[in-house]
C-alpha cells in the first residue's frame, strides 16, 4: 500500500463582533476566576470551563455567528452550505507558561476561537499545517474548518489570555446533551 500527502488552500474566516464590550464585560471578571473544569486532561493545559457555556451575550455571540455563516460565500471549500448550529462553546484561561497541543475537532464541520481578551506578547492561535499565526485581537474570532490542526505556544506573558472556542456543524446532527 503506498500513500501520498496533499496540501491544499483553505480559508479562514477572520471577523470584528460587534458587541464585543458587551460580552467582554457581562463574562471576563467570571472567567478571570473560574475553576478548572477539565482537569488538563484536554489538548487545552490551561483553566477550562465546561463544554457548554452560557449567558445572555454568548449567545449573542453565538447568534452572529451563525448569520455570518450564511452571509459566507459558497465556495469556502467548507462543503455544501447549510443551516448551521453550535454543538458546544467553552472558555479557556491562559496563564504564563499554559499552551494548547496540536489538535483537530473531527468529526465537527467547523472550529470557531474568539479572543475574548488580546495584549502585545500573547500567544497567537497557530495553524499548524502552515505555521500561520493568528495574533489575537480583541473582539476577532477565526473560523475554520474542523479538520485544520490548531495550537496555542505557550503564554509567555504575565497577563492572562482568555479565548472562547466552539465546534459548528450544518444539516440536522442531533447532539448527546451531558447530563448536568
Amino acid at each position: 500500500m503506498a500513500s501520498i500527502t496533499v496540501k491544499h488552500d483553505v480559508r479562514i474566516e477572520l471577523i470584528s463582533y460587534p458587541r464585543h464590550e458587551q460580552l467582554k464585560k457581562e463574562v471576563y471578571d467570571c472567567l478571570l476566576h473560574y475553576e478548572d473544569k477539565q482537569n488538563y486532561l484536554t489538548n487545552v493545559k490551561a483553566t477550562m470551563t465546561e463544554w457548554n457555556l452560557e449567558s445572555p451575550e454568548i449567545e449573542k455571540l453565538k447568534d452572529y455567528i451563525i448569520n455570518s455563516l450564511q452571509d459566507l460565500p459558497n465556495d469556502l471549500r467548507w462543503g455544501p452550505p447549510g443551516k448551521f448550529q453550535f454543538k458546544n462553546l467553552w472558555g479557556n484561561i491562559y496563564r504564563y507558561g499554559e499552551y494548547t497541543c496540536s489538535h483537530g475537532h473531527i468529526p465537527e464541520d467547523l472550529t470557531m476561537v474568539y479572543f475574548l481578551t488580546a495584549q502585545e506578547g500573547d500567544a497567537p492561535l497557530l495553524l499548524d499545517d502552515s505555521k500561520t499565526p493568528i495574533h489575537p485581537q480583541e473582539g476577532l474570532f477565526a473560523l475554520f474548518p474542523s479538520y485544520v490542526f490548531h495550537s496555542v505556544p505557550k503564554h509567555m506573558a504575565n497577563n492572562v489570555r482568555i479565548t472562547l472556542s466552539g465546534d459548528i456543524n450544518r444539516g440536522n446532527r442531533h447532539y448527546h446533551q451531558p447530563k448536568k
